[in-house]
């Protein structure tokens, strides 16, 4: 991806996964490029915070609503997200059992050989080539489809010496990811326990009140 501006290409990457990093107090998004190199991306409760502000405020134009009044917005992008959340559990649920399917069909074979098993070699591969820090979010919205593509600092280099800003990747979405990413966020930021004040178009408002339901992300 090209950030026309700038000049800048953004390796794209499909597949990444998040938790919460108690040691940096950060999101870690741990993403493979195209060259199968593996990076991690630290992300600030700041930079968090931007994802989801810009995540939400392109989910009417995605979905269709940009010429529809706001106040028929909230039916609309209930039903979307818990479509999108319902596909995101089967396709979980199918990933399960073909990993499970796998696993029996590799232990013949695992427990008759000398080489390690899936899961030292899972251990193995798990360490990073480049760690970043992310600084900078560019959003690209298409029809139907939005892009996120990140710049940011290398670590621990940037933490003790100058450094230039490099971009990181670029992570192309969906509607239904848009809606699974942002449930993601939210899950995230609670096991962190962030406060994010937030306006989520899906919730069914107290006591009948039009308009966005403001969900804090509070401790428990």
């Amino acid at each position: 991806m090209t950030h026309n501006a700038e000049k800048i290409t953004y390796p794209v990457s499909n597949n990444f996964s998040m938790r919460f990093s108690a040691f940096e107090d950060r999101l870690l998004v741990c993403a493979q490029r195209p060259d199968k190199s593996k990076v991690h991306m630290l992300l600030t409760r700041r930079m968090v915070m931007l994802v989801l502000q810009q995540l939400l405020a392109k989910l009417p134009e995605l979905t269709g609503l940009e010429k529809t009044p706001a106040v028929y917005w909230q039916e609309v992008l209930q039903m979307a997200h818990q479509e999108a959340m319902a596909a995101k559990e089967a396709a979980d649920k199918e990933i399960a059992e073909r990993q499970v399917a796998d696993k029996k069909a590799a232990q013949p074979k695992a427990s008759g050989s000398g080489e390690a098993g899936p899961e030292a070699d899972e251990a193995g591969t798990d360490a990073p080539e480049h760690v970043f820090l992310a600084t900078e979010l560019m959003v690209q919205s298409g029809e139907e489809r939005l892009t996120l593509a990140f710049k940011g600092l290398p670590m621990p280099d940037a933490m003790v010496k100058p450094s230039q800003f490099q971009p990181i990747f670029a992570i192309p979405l969906e509607v239904d990811n848009v809606h699974q990413l942002i449930e993601l966020l939210i899950s995230k930021c609670e096991q962190a326990q962030w406060h994010l004040p937030l306006e989520l178009p899906w919730i069914d408002t107290p006591n009948g009140d039009e308009g966005h339901k403001k969900y804090s992300l509070r401790p428990h």
